[in-house]
């Protein structure tokens, strides 16, 4: 069910939500999935769902009105709101109620969100059962949705969330990791045994930006995670709970590295949150 105060928002994962005892007020906390959403909502009485996106600050500074919405869809009333303001700067309009009631505004249009962000989404449900539906796009997929393993929130994970072992150091060209890296797979089993419920992919990627080596690079990618997983497995995560995938040099964030950053930020291991 919803929460009616913006203090207890309900956090979904999921892109479709529907509910059927609504109240007059209904609060959500949803992390943005990409940089583009496309929001669609119906009441069950086809009439208009009004609704309000803001960017998750705050609830004190919303209610006091210190906040402006990203979108507001509310009947008879002309709020400045983020996607106005651009048109306002832009085209030079009057902030009065009277200049934005006149403003054509469409509420099919997408909204520009921050993949990765927090947004709070106000629904005006009434008695009425309604439903919506958030659909992305612009999704980064070199740049994931990152979480942590010290200040995760397992009430917040999301399947596709990923982490990035920052201390893992292969010997070159090999899957052998060096002994400099025990204490970061430490850390990585102890989050997986505290957290059961989790199951993940370990994914190798290789700094390959010579393309004259397909296959050699695609055997290492596979044997450093496959690398990874045996020191989970062999440490007590249930073999079940993890899988493995080499990437090759397909998702190099960088094309011709220059630094020794960027080939670092190539030759990357990261875990995939598959399943809760």
């Amino acid at each position: 069910m919803s929460q009616t105060t913006c203090n207890s928002a309900k956090f979904i994962r999921e892109v479709s939500v529907s509910e059927s005892n609504s109240s007059n007020v209904n609060w959500y906390k949803f992390r943005a999935k990409g940089n583009i959403l496309d929001f669609t909502g119906y009441l069950k009485s086809d009439s208009l769902l009004e609704y309000e996106i803001f960017p998750f600050t705050s609830c004190s500074q919303i209610i006091n009105g210190q906040i402006i919405p990203i979108r507001s869809v509310k009947k008879g009333i002309a709020l400045l709101t983020e996607e106005l303001w651009e048109r306002v700067v832009e085209e030079g309009i009057c902030v009065c109620e009277t200049c934005l009631s006149k403003i054509k505004r469409s509420n099919k249009k997408a909204l520009k969100l921050k993949q990765g962000e927090f947004y709070l989404l106000k629904v005006y449900g009434g008695s009425t059962a309604f439903e919506f539906n958030l659909a992305y796009s612009d999704i980064d997929t070199l740049n994931p949705i990152q979480f942590s393993l010290d200040s995760l929130s397992i009430n917040e994970v999301e399947v596709g969330m990923v982490y990035q072992l920052k201390e893992i150091f292969f010997i070159p060209a090999t899957a052998q990791y060096l002994p400099k890296s025990i204490k970061e797979l430490e850390r990585l089993k102890q989050f997986l045994l505290n957290h059961k419920v989790l199951k993940v992919q370990v994914r190798g990627h290789v700094n390959g930006p010579a393309q004259t080596k397909p296959e050699f690079y695609q055997e290492l990618s596979d044997a450093r995670a496959k690398a990874i997983k045996e020191f989970l497995v062999g440490n007590g995560v249930g073999e079940e709970r993890v899988d493995e995938k080499g990437m090759s040099n397909f998702q190099m964030r960088y094309s011709s590295p220059k630094t020794a950053f960027e080939a670092a930020e190539n030759r990357r291991v990261e875990i995939i949150i598959t399943a809760i």
